[in-house]
């Protein structure tokens, strides 16, 4: 099966810094192309083969020149151009709403396994799938930018927020 990820859905890095907060969102419309699902179900699980989704690091746009140009910096866009996210599994939770998805993120060549709640609700085109990831980029060996000789310091915690729209495409 063939899905497609609607200009409607959302994708963002939140992070903040001692003086401020700042936001990179994912430009939406460079997905153009369907992503493959493939699983295999068994009872409530779903257990997904090769389902990536590829994020290049160039289409974020954190709002300012300085900030992208620092964001690309730290991911080392030059040496490892996108993350990508695969979809690992999918089960429903007892008494929740919410469906408990595995993923593993590869940031700059580190690849990490996550649990990570997502609520799905059905549209009038498809499904949206909504969740939060809290990461600490500390455990993809990345070190948080240092500005002003150290005095302004990003937080190594950051927060993808994502709210897809996604239908199957023919």
């Amino acid at each position: 099966m063939n899905v497609s990820v609607s200009p409607a859905s959302s994708l963002i890095i939140k992070g903040e810094s001692n003086v401020n907060k700042f936001q990179c969102s994912y430009d939406v419309l460079q997905f153009s192309d369907s992503i493959e699902v493939s699983f295999i179900s068994d009872k409530a699980y779903l257990n997904f083969t090769n389902t990536q989704l590829h994020l290049k690091n160039s289409f974020f746009d954190c709002g300012h020149k300085a900030i992208n140009r620092d964001f690309n910096k730290l991911l080392k866009t030059d040496e490892f151009p996108s993350i990508k996210i695969e979809l690992i599994s999918a089960h429903n939770q007892p008494n929740n709403l919410s469906i408990m998805t595995k993923l593993n993120i590869v940031i700059s060549g580190i690849s990490k396994r996550y649990d990570i709640p997502v609520e799905v609700d059905k549209t009038t085109d498809g499904v949206m799938i909504c969740g939060n990831l809290p990461i600490d980029i500390n455990d993809f060996n990345l070190s948080p930018p240092k500005k002003l000789l150290g005095m302004i310091k990003v937080s190594n915690k950051i927060e993808i927020d994502f709210n897809l729209a996604v239908k199957t495409s023919e």
